[in-house]
């Protein structure tokens, strides 16, 4: 604030003509008059007062200056006569308020609001003439003038500049609030965030851009609308409840809910609603942010699923492992069997009912080697064998298997010709092939009852039926149909259903494994799966094995002559004595003779001391003491060269060429047949004669 002295000096600038400090300038007065004046200021509590003065006379220029003095302005002022001198004097200082004369000789009230406008400067205009009438102070009022006065009613002056000033803040206040609301709402217009702003009762007053992005609704569809519309059915109504307690409590409610979008669809919600108050307290609106999440969830459930699916594959393993150990005591044990079934049949020629009984065993016998394989091929341990077969007696076979567990209330057509296309399949994994299938055919019908249809025909598969079936090449097919009339697939579940894990059977009650196996296994023979379902219309499943071109089918039922030894030495080693005394009954039937070792350790003892007693070497691949490939190895660095053959009970695929690869000449895979031993002995030992 200024003092006394500081005061007279500008107001003396101002009105003697002369620049105080280069800023104010004015007309001449009185010095004697002027102290007068600073001391009717000097005594009243002075407010400060930047005044621009747009004035050509200097003595109403005085009065002005008195007028306001009197009311208890402190005044810094400068007096301008032309435009030039005013706008620079706006762009030289700030000034709280601009005083005008309406009518000057080289300017006029008019066009120095004109100047204030274009400066776009927030200040009170007030004009002070003695010669404006009424049509030009309305005039001027609706340009923008804050007010007027005549120059002989100045008395009015203070009053009026103090409340210009005051309307001038409110205007600055209020030009700032709705730069702030413009602000705000271009925020929310450009937010990602879903934006909804309703009523104390839910109807809705306004929503952004990003709610019709993701509702598809458009603003003015659901302005006053309540909200209800977008409600589903999967968010549970004591939530919706919850929520409307919160927030009609004043409280903010944070959560997670679907909705439905325009088109049915549905998506997920991470909201925040909280009310809006007025100044009383009560309620006017709730305004809800919302983020939609659909992305995430869906997201968060696939991990859900790969974890569920990881568990599941990680007990699968266990169990796997758990189904091979036991496959390869069964197998064993299964061979002790049929070795023994077969030795006793070769014996009871002439008796014609011990041999059906001893036929019904050893057929039991390969049944049960069927299970086994089952479980091998369940622990993945089970090599491919593929040769010319006809699928027919396959297929046969895996029926007979099935026929008992049939559910009541379903029955089964069979169609297989007698004779058929000649395919390069593994019998086993058709087996394996055909139960899966019937399994998800009896699983469709276990509720209601129906037909099962199985059926091998001949197809010609074309270009247009080869685009269909991924895998698949134009030529000749063998197709096996597993049909029943159940309730059929959608769509959707026929897209899906060769994906591991899925299944549409309730948990625990299916692994969702069957048909990736089948496809896998198709995948295997060169072939494809196909489906064909519709709902209410039942299913049929259709697996194509190409047609093997060359070769005759391997028909298991014709006996072929055995090849017999005479009388080479077999060094056999076994830790299983049931297979231990089959396996040499066997040899020394089939004409061999026969030394038997239950420890490894002293079968490489004994083969040391005498290595060319001996003309093959028969041993089991899993044992205790020393496995087959690391006697096999003692062996051949003894005598290398000499003719080994090893049998397991374990898994074959992936050892196999390892095995080959230390110089063994047979793999045989437990239990083992008396045809595929008698081969493999002959086979080995030609060849040691060969070379």
């Amino acid at each position: 604030m200024h003092n006394a002295g500081d005061a007279s000096m500008m107001v003396r600038a101002a009105f003697e003509g002369q620049p105080s400090d280069g800023k104010f300038v004015g007309p001449a007065v009185s010095e004697d008059s002027l102290m007068t004046e600073m001391q009717i200021a000097g005594a009243r509590a002075a407010l400060p007062l930047r005044i621009l003065l747009v004035e050509d006379s200097p003595l109403d220029a005085q009065l002005i200056a008195r007028e306001l003095q009197r009311f208890g302005y402190e005044l810094a002022c400068e007096r301008v006569d032309t435009p030039e001198a005013m706008q620079a004097a706006l762009m030289r200082h700030s000034w709280d308020v601009v005083l005008a004369d309406y009518s000057m000789p080289r300017f006029c009230g008019l066009d120095a609001l004109k100047l204030v406008k274009a400066s776009g400067l927030e200040l009170p205009f007030i004009l002070v003439s003695g010669t404006i009438g009424e049509e030009t102070a309305v005039a001027a009022m609706r340009a923008g003038a804050y007010d007027y006065l005549l120059k002989d009613r100045l008395a009015r002056l203070g009053a009026a500049v103090q409340r210009s000033m005051e309307e001038a803040e409110q205007r600055r206040a209020r030009r700032a609030a709705e730069e702030r609301l413009r602000l705000l709402f271009h925020a929310v217009e450009q937010s990602p965030a879903i934006i909804t702003i309703t009523d104390a009762a839910g109807n809705i007053e306004y929503v952004n851009p990003r709610f019709t992005a993701v509702t598809g609704y458009q603003s003015q569809a659901v302005r006053g609308q309540n909200c209800r519309i977008f409600k589903s059915e999967q968010t549970p109504s004591t939530e919706h409840a919850r929520l409307w307690k919160t927030i009609m409590a004043g409280g903010e409610w944070r959560g997670e809910f679907v909705n439905r979008k325009r088109n049915g669809e549905l998506f997920w919600e991470s909201a925040a609603i909280s009310p809006v108050r007025d100044n009383g307290g009560s309620i006017l609106h709730f305004v809800k942010v919302a983020e939609d999440i659909t992305q995430r969830k869906r997201a968060d459930e696939s991990l859900r699923k790969l974890e569920t699916q990881l568990r599941q594959a990680q007990k699968m393993e266990a169990l796997g492992e758990l189904a091979g150990g036991i496959a390869h005591d069964f197998n064993s044990f299964l061979g002790a069997i049929i070795v023994n079934a077969q030795l006793a049949l070769s014996a009871s020629a002439g008796d014609a009912q011990t041999a059906e009984y001893l036929d019904r065993a050893i057929g039991a016998s390969r049944q049960a080697a069927g299970l086994a394989r089952q479980m091998l091929a369940f622990s993945r341990r089970e090599e491919q064998q593929r040769r010319p077969i006809q699928l027919g007696p396959a297929v046969h076979e895996a029926l007979r298997l099935l026929e008992a567990s049939l559910p009541d209330g379903v029955e089964l057509a069979v169609e297989i010709p007698a004779t058929g296309r000649v395919v390069m399949a593994d019998a086993s994994q058709i087996q394996q092939v055909v139960v899966n299938l019937w399994t998800n055919a009896c699983h469709a019908l276990e509720s209601s009852g129906g037909r099962i249809k199985v059926s091998l025909e001949n197809v010609d598969v074309d270009t247009d039926m080869a685009a269909k079936l991924p895998g698949l090449v134009p030529g000749p097919y063998v197709r096996l149909t597993v049909q029943d009339n159940g309730r059929g697939m959608t769509a959707e579940v026929q897209e899906q259903i060769f994906e591991p894990f899925f299944s549409t059977k309730p948990a625990g009650q299916g692994t969702g494994l069957g048909l990736p196996v089948v496809k896998t296994i198709m995948t295997g023979h060169e072939g494809a799966i196909g489906v064909e379902s519709r709902l209410g219309a039942g299913t049929a499943m259709h697996a194509y094995f190409p047609e093997q071109p060359t070769g005759p089918a391997v028909e298991p039922g014709r006996e072929q002559p055995l090849p017999r030894g005479a009388g080479e030495h077999v060094l056999l080693v076994d830790d299983h004595a049931l297979v231990r005394d089959a396996m040499r009954s066997l040899l020394e039937h089939l004409g061999y003779r026969v030394s038997v070792f239950g420890k490894p350790l002293e079968a490489v003892a004994a083969f040391r001391a005498h290595p060319h007693q001996f003309d093959l070497v028969l041993t089991d691949l899993s044992m205790r003491e020393m496995n087959g490939a690391e006697l096999a190895r003692e062996v051949l660095a003894t005598r290398p060269g000499m003719p080994i053959i090893v049998s397991s009970g374990y898994e074959l695929a992936g050892i196999a060429q390892h095995v080959r690869d230390l110089g063994i000449r047979e793999i045989l895979a437990k239990p083992v047949q008396r045809e595929r031993l008698a081969i493999a002995l002959a086979r080995a030992l030609a060849r040691e004669a060969a070379s």
